[in-house]
């Protein structure tokens, strides 16, 4: 395994598609403890629904964006991870992370995370954050498991803000 930046000069403006199929989507519940709230991501039921979903690496808008690619033993990419800044560098952002479908559940996204990671300790970033559809159930589980926890909701897109401090 190994990874490798991907230069912003020959691949601004690549492609990245995620596809998957939901029955569920999490949303954010709070309840009430004494003076404060407390938040927790519950599971829904929806309607059964396919996404087909692009989005674009080295977006014009994002500061600093930097894009790795995982390789495997046999000279394959298989995964993918774009970071980016936010709030003068102190939050390393997880722009993209994708897996390909046929190297799922292989440890391949762990180890992206951990790349992330290490990339947001070398940018002395206080966190690292995510920001996902409610609907992508198993992205959400995913970096749940990860570590990251629940910082912040969207009403208007259903996107859901998650968080990890890091430890400088």
């Amino acid at each position: 395994m190994r990874f490798q930046e991907l230069p912003k000069a020959e691949f601004a403006g690549g492609e990245l598609r995620y596809i998957f199929d939901t029955s569920a989507c999490y949303v954010p519940e709070f309840s009430r403890n004494g003076d404060s709230f407390e938040s927790r991501l519950a599971v829904t039921p929806v309607p059964r629904r396919h996404v087909d979903y692009i989005t674009r690496i080295y977006d014009p808008r994002l500061i600093e964006p930097r894009v790795v690619t995982l390789i495997d033993n046999t000279g394959e990419r298989v995964g993918y991870l774009e970071l980016a800044q936010e709030h003068e560098g102190r939050i390393a952002r997880i722009t993209n992370l994708l897996v390909e479908d046929e190297h799922r559940r292989r440890g391949y996204g762990s180890l992206l995370i951990s790349r992330a990671r290490t990339m947001a300790k070398a940018a002395h970033a206080e966190s690292l954050r995510a920001y996902v559809a409610g609907i992508n159930v198993g992205a959400v589980r995913f970096l749940l498991t990860q570590g990251m926890g629940l910082v912040g909701f969207s009403t208007l897109d259903d996107e859901i803000m998650l968080e990890m401090g890091m430890k400088v």
